[in-house]
């Protein structure tokens, strides 16, 4: 339940330049040679953290290259992971139906951090908040007979003690998703039960719902693993476990009928066995949407409703329907990648095809209306996701647009290249002047030796957007001028160099093997839920061989980390001691 955390090692710049290189060893940890080599031993580094469980000393930091130890199978961590507020929702509903003002008793929704990489421990304000969602389920369900006798049914002359033994049993072997078989465990339950039966059957099961719905085996998702070794660093997952894995990272909640009956029949014991089960389930209509999931927190999608905006500069960005619009144009050319364009990663980076409706038709110079229609853009103005309002909206300040964001979206999300935070001395920026551009403000990064070296890495990326406002508008001018949307890119592996605007930089990105590794690492995040780690070398080789082979098709990225040992395993764990390290 505690975070842990990830060393980020051996930063260095362009080789050759000496000034540049110690600049950039100051602001980044794992960004890869311009000769495309693994940064050379001995040299700094910076640190990060995650929820994965920390990697040692000497581990390769997120974005590092990763080599396969054919000689063990290691699974790497498997950390308790907590419900998503998602996941929480979703388990509730399927459990005991819909419950009235349950998001509410949840209190303010707050954006997890991307794919739960960074999981901190539950505040106190978060467990009231549990205990108060805890306590409206209960209320509801007792509060219904249906309800009630729909999960603690106890016919006429039936014992009450007995009735609520068969809810122990049975609700929470859905609820903790595995049986509860030990009869001590049983009988702690049903203390809860006894306590509140004195005043009546209902709220002795009011009570010991609550308890349950407050239990930390409700609340995150724990795995124990079993006794069959696979390797001296690996043992099976139960079939529970596996339909747990498979069910969350699929629908966000727990199995349902006919993944329990996988479970009895034994079907989610082999690699084979898994991918069958992995073949329907993604056919129906929860896990259609799995890989449009990925990429809507992938390009923090879910964070567009707290982005604020200049009322003055943008009074169109206060309307919801404005704001709904952005995402629901996003959601469209999700699908239109995806089922259109056959996935393909070169589609998502440089398509030409824009949404657009009533609300975003001005965008485009043309009108719309309630629905959203397909068009093509042939002059230049288009490149996938890089030109998607919403992203561009989120990556930009209330206003004006922002190329250090731009280009740490680009460094972080495309390249898989972990900058540090901002240094706490910061100069102020300079304020927004309309005569002048952002460009030309931005010029103080250039002769100030405290931010030359990370934002060399930033800005140049970051000004191949200069024709997209903070709205994500296409423009030519800017503070007056013309745009100069030239922009170059350091410190890759296999994209350096000078681009004109970001149909140009989009290009570049789709032809990178660095972009194509890093769609694998984004997706073993979203899917395990914790950073890549050295132990990982085989696994994401083999979800990364699986996404080539498939031609870069986005919609095989479920199947391709299903058979990684990272999904399928575990580490064995001691009853008394902490993880393997």
């Amino acid at each position: 339940m505690t975070t842990s955390s990830i060393e980020q090692f051996k930063s260095h710049g362009s080789v050759g330049l000496l000034a540049v290189a110690l600049a950039l060893s100051a602001c980044i940890g794992n960004l890869g040679s311009d000769d495309g080599q693994s940064p050379a031993e001995g040299t700094n580094g910076t640190s990060g953290s995650s929820s994965s469980g920390g990697s040692g000393s000497g581990s390769a930091g997120p974005g590092e290259p990763l080599r396969c130890d054919t000689s063990t199978v290691d699974p790497g961590p498997s950390p308790m992971r907590l419900l998503s507020r998602e996941q929480y929702l979703n388990t509730v509903r399927d459990l005991v139906g819909d419950v009235p003002g349950l998001d509410a008793a949840l209190g303010p929704a707050i954006e997890a951090s991307a794919f739960g990489l960074l999981q901190p421990d539950v505040t106190q304000v978060e467990l009231e908040h549990f205990q108060a969602a805890a306590d409206a389920i209960a209320a509801v369900v007792v509060g219904n007979p249906t309800a009630l006798d729909e999960i603690a049914p106890c016919e006429a002359g039936a014992e009450p003690s007995e009735c609520a033994r068969q809810l122990v049993v049975g609700f929470g072997a859905r609820a903790y998703r595995a049986p509860i078989t030990d009869a001590a465990d049983i009988e702690r339950h049903l203390q809860l039960f006894d306590v509140g039966a004195e005043t009546s059957y209902e709220h002795g099961i009011e009570l010991l719902l609550r308890g349950m719905l407050q239990s930390p085996r409700f609340l995150y998702r724990v795995e124990i693993g079993t006794s069959e070794k696979v390797s001296d660093r690996a043992v099976k997952l139960s079939p529970y476990e596996v339909a747990a894995r498979l069910s969350y990272m699929l629908w966000g909640t727990l199995p349902d009928a006919r993944l329990n009956e996988a479970i009895e029949d034994g079907s989610l014991t082999t690699k084979e066995g898994v991918a069958a089960q992995l073949g329907w389930m993604l056919e129906d209509e929860r896990g259609q949407k799995l890989v449009h999931r990925f990429l809507g927190s992938w390009t923090h999608m879910n964070g567009l409703n707290s982005v604020v905006k200049d009322a003055d500069a943008f009074p169109e960005w206060q309307s919801r329907s404005f704001r709904e619009s952005l995402r629901g144009q996003a959601d469209a050319f999700f699908d239109h990648v995806l089922d259109d364009e056959g996935g393909k990663l070169s589609a998502l980076l440089t398509s030409t095809t824009v949404f657009y409706n009533k609300d975003l038709g001005g965008y485009y110079g043309v009108t719309g209306d309630d629905s959203f229609q397909a068009l093509k853009r042939t002059d230049g103005t288009a490149s996938g996701i890089l030109t998607l309002p919403a992203l561009l909206a989120i990556q930009a300040k209330p206003a004006e647009s922002s190329p250090i964001y731009r280009g740490k979206f680009v460094r972080e999300a495309l390249l898989c290249q972990q900058l540090p935070a901002p240094p706490a001395n910061i100069p102020k920026p300079p304020e927004v002047d309309p005569n002048s551009s952002t460009r030309e403000r931005l010029s103080q990064h250039e002769a100030d030796p405290s931010c030359v070296g990370c934002h060399q890495l930033l800005d140049p990326i970051g000004f191949g957007f200069e024709h997209y406002d903070a709205l994500g508008r296409y423009r030519e001018l800017d503070g007056g001028e013309p745009v100069d949307a030239s922009g170059k890119v350091i410190a890759t592996r296999d994209i350096n160099g000078d681009f004109e605007g970001v149909t140009e930089l989009g290009a570049k990105l789709a032809g990178s093997a660095e972009v194509e590794e890093c769609v694998a690492r984004q997706w073993f995040r979203f899917a395990i839920a914790r950073f890549e780690q050295d132990m990982d070398g085989c696994s994401m080789e083999s979800l990364l061989e699986t996404f080539k082979a498939a031609g870069q098709d986005l919609n095989a990225l479920p199947r391709a980390v299903v058979g990684t040992d990272a999904f399928l395993y575990r580490r064995p764990i001691d009853a008394h001691t902490k993880e393997m390290p």
